[in-house]
């Protein structure tokens, strides 16, 4: 595979000068240009990324920062954006940042080494101030769920308040509960908080009532836990509305243990919509917040932003309920 060296060297010129002339920036004779783009054309030459990336201080990498890959849904998220991103000639550079700030910090300065032409952040432990640093850098930056929605840059939101809302109603009113708990994810989240808000909501509006708040961390063993623990003093709940479908997953594995029949003596429904839930025993009911054209959005926004210069815009995501055994 020919080199720059080798185009240069039958060119009869320094490699700055072929780098010059393959970039378009002139800076040579016509007869020049003309002797080197020949040389090109015929060793089949082809400047890598990684030059390009180095000339023009930008690449066609996409950052994307999710909190975790345990989460089914973020790993889902990834694969989703990651296709959309394809299909426009990006590549995606994953950045897992288990929720540690100093992943963050490390990740959010390798996006610059690396001259991605955008990032996609998910995470409660990037600030605003960091947002500026990239912005600065000439990195568009997109928010998607998690994190702040007031910034001045491009953000994609989920009104996860509606979401739950429309998740307890369902149960109330189709599945005829009368006795709920509502299991958190961690209380630090402003998507817990807004999910536990509409559940409340419901509540309020509707002929049933709060019996308790059971804690989880968004995932199946922590489902699993709370509601065993729960469960075994007595069961006084008909009804249980999960923050995500992952602990949702481990409530339906609790009943099981203990001989509790789901939806006929307990009905249940979950959120994020993960493709496991199609096939739980039973299928598990939940809540849809990413259309599934949302990482076209996504991707179309960050390059609005980043090639075209356009202004960042904010979005926001109504779910949808997806209704199958758990809950009716």
């Amino acid at each position: 595979m020919a080199v720059i060296k080798d185009v240069a060297k039958l060119a009869g010129v320094s490699t700055a000068t072929v780098s010059r002339i393959i970039n378009g920036k002139g800076e040579a004779s016509p007869e020049t240009i003309k002797k080197v783009m020949q040389i090109v054309e015929e060793l089949n030459f082809r400047p890598s990324s990684v030059a390009k990336s180095l000339s023009k201080r930008k690449s066609n990498l996409i950052a994307l920062l999710v909190p975790n890959l345990d989460n089914p849904f973020f790993s889902e998220l990834v694969k989703a954006i990651q296709i959309s991103a394809n299909k426009k000639g990006y590549q995606i550079y994953l950045c897992n940042s288990e929720d540690n700030r100093e992943k963050v910090e490390y990740y959010l300065e390798s996006m610059a080494d690396n001259y991605v032409m955008g990032a996609i952040i998910n995470s409660l432990f990037v600030t605003e101030e960091d947002l500026e640093k990239l912005e600065s850098r000439g990195i568009a930056t997109i928010t998607i769920d998690r994190a702040q929605f007031s910034h001045p840059y491009s953000a994609l939101a989920v009104d996860h308040v509606n979401g739950s809302y429309l998740a307890t109603k369902h149960l109330i009113e189709a599945g005829k509960c009368k006795k709920l708990a509502f299991l958190s994810g961690p209380e630090s989240e402003k998507s817990s908080q807004d999910r536990y808000q509409g559940y409340l909501k419901a509540i309020s509006e509707l002929d049933a009532s709060h019996i308790v708040k059971l804690s989880g961390e968004f995932d199946i063993e922590s489902g699993y836990q709370a509601c065993l623990d729960y469960l075994s003093q007595g069961l006084t709940i008909d009804g249980i509305v999960s923050s995500n479908d992952a602990m949702a997953i481990g409530v339906i594995r609790a009943c099981e243990d203990m001989g509790i029949r789901i939806p006929t003596d307990i009905k249940l429904i979950g959120y994020d919509n993960i493709n496991f839930g199609k096939y739980s025993v039973p299928r598990l009911s939940t809540i849809n917040q990413f259309k599934r054209k949302s990482g076209d959005l996504i991707i179309n926004e960050l390059e609005s932003v980043s090639v075209h210069g356009k202004a960042p815009q904010k979005y926001e995501v109504t779910p949808e309920i997806v209704i199958r055994e758990t809950s009716i």
